[in-house]
């Protein structure tokens, strides 16, 4: 497959995602670009839901490339990340719908077990002193697979959504506490 620009890539990500919104009965439209934290914006017809949701697009392999400030847990129960995976032209992309929050969970407990070398979340262990932090953050499609095409999830408060990562980050969670500002990252805990 030949590479994209970067900025193609992030597009056709977007209008992937209002596509397949808009096949479930949903209004959605690719906002204007840099709107704060949000790529496309979604209101269900029916109810008058309205959701605010940040896509990141992978155009090869499995691994999402995301920034610090993706660690920020959001402020409303209806914001959404969108990760999609692009395949070949020929295949239809991968979906991953989680909560705003739990992305922002993620990335900061993979960089903090990164920069830690506690490497959790990675085989096999290394120890040493502590890296040197970076902007950068990576989600892996293995770590997320049980939101694999959850758009159900949507109809409801992103709060509310079950916990359908890794269970290593419940445990890492434990270990290196997330900040008092992000909800807890499951209603049950």
């Amino acid at each position: 497959m030949p590479s994209r620009a970067t900025g193609l890539t992030g597009a056709a990500g977007e209008y992937y995602v209002a596509a397949e919104l808009s096949r479930r009965d949903w209004l959605a439209t690719v906002t204007i670009k840099n709107s704060p934290g949000t790529d496309v914006l979604a209101q269900r017809l029916d109810r008058q839901r309205i959701i605010a949701i940040q896509t990141k697009t992978a155009s090869v392999g499995n691994h999402f490339r995301l920034k610090d400030k993706d660690e920020a847990p959001g402020e409303r129960d209806n914001e959404w990340y969108v990760l999609v995976g692009l395949g070949d032209e020929s295949q239809r992309p991968t979906f991953f719908v989680i909560p705003r929050h739990v992305v922002a969970a993620l990335t900061y407990l993979e960089h903090r077990d990164w920069l830690w070398h506690t490497d959790r979340l990675r085989a096999p262990v290394r120890q040493g002193k502590e890296r040197n932090a970076s902007s950068q953050r990576t989600i892996r499609a293995a770590w997320i697979e049980g939101y694999r095409e959850q758009w159900e999830l949507l109809d409801e408060s992103a709060w509310n959504a079950p916990f359908l990562a890794d269970p290593t980050f419940l445990e890492l969670a434990q270990r290196l506490p997330l900040p008092d500002a992000y909800p807890p990252l499951s209603p049950s805990l």
